[in-house]
């Protein structure tokens, strides 16, 4: 067998790309099946999901409301505090 260094390497890049092309289809399908599962998930708990959605709407409004009354009370104190100088 009289094989040149340069078919030597022509045939170790060829399997080292085979390699890798295993590899990526590996990974690929593994990506695939993560994408799949959190869509099944997404799906399942879709209402879940929205009534949380709904419910952090509720309480950033109510702390919204509180933060602004609570303003008004430190402005009040404010004043207060003015006239006692």
């Amino acid at each position: 067998m009289n094989a040149m260094g340069w078919q030597i390497g022509a045939i170790l890049i060829g399997a080292s790309a085979l390699i890798v092309a295993i590899y990526i289809a590996k990974l690929l399908n593994s990506t695939t099946k993560v994408v799949e599962r959190a869509n099944r998930l997404i799906d399942y708990n879709e209402r879940n999901i929205q009534e949380i959605i709904e419910n952090t709407a509720s309480i950033t409004k109510s702390v919204d409301e509180i933060i602004a009354i609570l303003t008004k009370v430190t402005s009040i104190l404010k004043v207060f505090r003015i006239f006692r100088k």
